[in-house]
Order: C-alpha cells, then structure tokens, then sequence
C-alpha cells in the first residue's frame, strides 16, 4: 500500500457568530423575539424600550389590570380550533363545567359537610371567566344564609386550589398567590404588584425606581418575573381543547387592495438609549467607556438584525402574495410554488426563505395557516402535473369521493378518468397513491351494502 500526500483547495463559507444569532432572530416567530427582547433588554441598559399603545395603562386605579391583560390581548391571538382550523377568535371563557370538576377534584369530601359542599359548589358557580371571585363576602352570605365567617373560611380553601391565583379577588392578589406559592415572593416584588402594575404597564421604570428605591436593574428583573406569572388563572385548563397562535403576518384587503402588516407591534418599540448614549459620550473611564460600547454595539446588531427579519418577511410575503392571489381572494385553489423558486425570484437563498417561515402562521380574510402549507411542489407528468400541485389533486380527489354515490363509488380508474376531464392528467396508479396518503379506503371497502343496514 502505497501513501501519499496531497494538497487540494476548495472554498468554504463560515458563518461568524453574529451571522449565526441573525439567522436564529430570523427564525424567530413573534412570540419567540419578544421574549429574546425582553431578556436582551433586562441584560442591556443601552436598549430602551417603549410600551406599545395598546400596552399603555392610564393612572386610574383599573390601569393596573388593564395592561397586565392587554400583554396577553395586544398579541392579537387566533384561536384554533380542531373542527375549524381557520376559525379567527378571541380568548375563549374556559367550560363551566370542566373548570368545576376540576377544582372539586382536588377538595377531600369527607372533610366537609353537605351544606359547606354545596356552598362550595355555589362559590365556584360564582367564579368569573378570567378565574377571579369579585363578589363580595356579605352577598353571599345573604344569598345563601351562610354566616360571612363560613364564606370566608370556603373562599380561603378554594384559593389554595390550583392554578394559584383563582378565586383572588384582583389582578394584584392573583399575582401576589403565585409569588407565595412559587417562593418569590420578595418585598420588593410584592411591593411593585401592589403598588406599582400602573407604572409598570407605562414603562416608567425611573419613576418606579425611586419609589421603591431599587435600581433600574432590579426593576428590570422583577418586571420579567412579573410577566411570567398568569394574569388569567383558569385560562391553562383546556389547552387539550383549544390553543392559540400569534400570527406573525397579517394580510387585509381594503378598497379592492392588498396590505401587508408585520404583526410585531404589540410588544412594543425597542431603540437606543440616549440617556447611557450620552453618558457614554462623556465618560472619562476607559473601562466604563469599554463596557458602554460592547453594549451599544451590541444593541446596533439586534436592531439591525429585527429590521433585517422585517424586511425579508416582508418580502417573502409580497411574494407569496402575488403567487397566490387568487387563493386568498378565494377564487381559485393554491398554485405550485416552491421554496427554491420564490427565493430566486427574491433573490435570497432557499435556507433563508425557510428559515424565516419556520413554525410562522399568516393571518387572512381566507384562514390562519402556516407558512409551510404554501408550498408545494407542482406534481410530476404521471400524477398529473402541467401545473396542478399535488394538493390540489389530492383535494380534487376528495371532494369528488365526498361526491359520489355509496352504493357505487368511484373505483381509482374512474377517478382518473374524471380528473382526466378536468385536465388533470393522472394515471390510476397515482390516484391510488393519493387515496392512500388521504387515507381514503377503496371503492369496494367504501361501497355501502344492504347487509350492513
């Protein structure tokens, strides 16, 4: 065996960290960036951050409550449901039912007596859809002929109950039931729910700072705990049954037009801080001055980066737009397109167009659906391409079994042979191919018999 060595050059592409973190806040979705803002934004006192309008509190007493839910709201959330995956929704109130099995589920009933089991039942009964108990102990004790005492002995043990938080009769005990069950509950952090949730929706952290005395970096941090508890205890229930999406891209038409919105509003403007800005300018320390930079480059890179996703969805949506008029103007079904031929057409690289429709939902007068479900592929010549999608032959197919009579359904050669009328050119054996990935049986196992009546 005979060795020998050689030498070869070939040219390599390698992405510096910062290339990398800008790929990775592209593949973002709208939840995801805000959250990587927020941390970014406890971390670095150069990044500034303005609450959106709709996050805006007013100094009235309710203000406090008000932009704590609008941090849930303001996100502009569909819900999706199994039956209607294009339904567009608000919150939905948790089932009555549900909700009261699973409270009593938790409560020993040998520890009670019928008459305090039916106040219980007369308490959760009472229960608001946000999971808060605003009533007042003296009504029900007039309503139900319980003395007060024994109403505020139930509502006490009904407010142990998981989720933490129900039963409370406010926003600030809400929160405050889950600082104490989750052991975070500070003075400092107590003091800023009980006294400070207006402020804190306003982003006045300077004005919050001196009141409590606590640096601007400790308020920081005890907002981000504060935005992690649930504002809406009995709204993790029935995640099973219904869950919601943020949809990053919005498309409306007015006036016979099309628009194209980035849904990132909600969380608000994120900028450079003049106030270090300027601090920086002036600083004689080389080691402060050191430090003032590493953040302010840092924080450039990150808008820079945002605005970069911006425009590329942007871009891509156009895109799709144009490809897909008549989809989402419903007049016609969706046409071939691939990845790789709208990023030539946009000139970016398909793994950038992929990165930026990962796991991201668009938002239409015709439904919410994934990115993802855009693209397909155009089928080849034998299962009937000349610019039908796959899809579409496969929902062609469907509707036509959905069609057909049950005491003689279409065998594969005759689908084919429909399909052929409508100028779908598509063997049998590509029909049968479809049928199986739709899961639709055969026409002898679909075929319904006088014996099974």
């Amino acid at each position: 065996m005979k060795m020998t060595h050689q030498v070869t050059m070939e040219n390599k592409q390698m992405l510096s960290q910062t290339q990398i973190q800008s790929l990775e806040i592209l593949a973002m979705d709208a939840v995801e960036l805000e959250e990587f803002l927020q941390n970014e934004f406890m971390s670095n006192p150069m990044l500034e951050h303005k609450a959106s309008h709709d996050m805006h509190a007013s100094t009235s007493a309710e203000a406090g409550p008000n932009w704590y839910e609008n941090l849930y709201a303001g996100r502009d959330y569909v819900e999706i449901r199994d039956e209607d995956p294009g339904e567009r929704g608000g919150l939905k109130a948790p089932d009555t039912n549900s909700v009261k099995r699973y409270l009593l589920m938790q409560l020993d009933i040998q520890k009670f007596s019928k008459e305090q089991w039916k106040l219980i039942a007369y308490l959760i009964d009472c229960l608001e859809d946000d999971g808060f108990f605003r009533m007042e102990t003296a009504q029900v004790a007039q309503l139900t002929g319980h003395k007060e005492e024994e109403v505020e002995k139930m509502l006490s043990i009904l407010r142990d109950l998981e989720p933490f938080g129900i039963f409370a009769p406010d926003l600030s005990h809400c929160l405050l039931k889950q600082l104490e069950v989750t052991g975070m509950d500070t003075p400092e952090l107590k003091a800023m729910v009980l006294e400070c949730l207006p402020q804190i929706g306003e982003g006045k952290l300077s004005v919050i700072s001196r009141k409590l005395g606590l640096s601007t970096a400790q308020v920081r941090k005890n907002i981000a705990v504060i935005g992690r508890l649930n504002p809406r205890p009995l709204s993790g229930i029935q995640e099973s049954e219904v869950s919601y999406i943020v949809p990053d891209i919005i498309y409306t038409k007015k006036g016979g037009e099309w628009e194209i919105s980035i849904n990132d509003k909600w969380f608000g403007e994120y900028h450079i801080n003049d106030y270090y800005l300027r601090m920086m300018k002036e600083s004689k320390d080389p080691e402060l001055l050191g430090y003032f930079q590493q953040k302010l480059e840092r924080s450039q890179f990150i808008l820079s980066s945002i605005q970069q996703r911006r425009d590329t969805m942007y871009a891509i949506s156009k895109g799709i737009l144009e490809k897909q008029r008549d989809y989402f103007d419903r007049k016609g079904k969706l046409k071939p397109m691939t990845m790789k031929a709208l990023a030539e057409e946009l000139h970016l690289h398909p793994s950038t167009v992929g990165r930026a429709i990962k796991g991201k939902y668009i938002q239409s007068p015709a439904g919410t659906l994934l990115f993802k479900k855009l693209f397909s592929g155009a089928a080849s010549p034998e299962e009937g391409g000349d610019g039908f999608s796959a899809e579409f032959i496969k929902e062609r197919i469907k509707e036509l079994v959905e069609g057909e009579d049950k005491r003689s359904p279409y065998s594969d050669a005759k689908l084919a042979e429909l399909l052929v009328a409508e100028g779908i050119h598509i063997s049998r054996r590509a029909v049968a191919k479809y049928r199986d990935e739709l899961w639709i049986k055969s026409s002898f196992e679909r075929k319904e018999r006088d014996e099974r009546k």
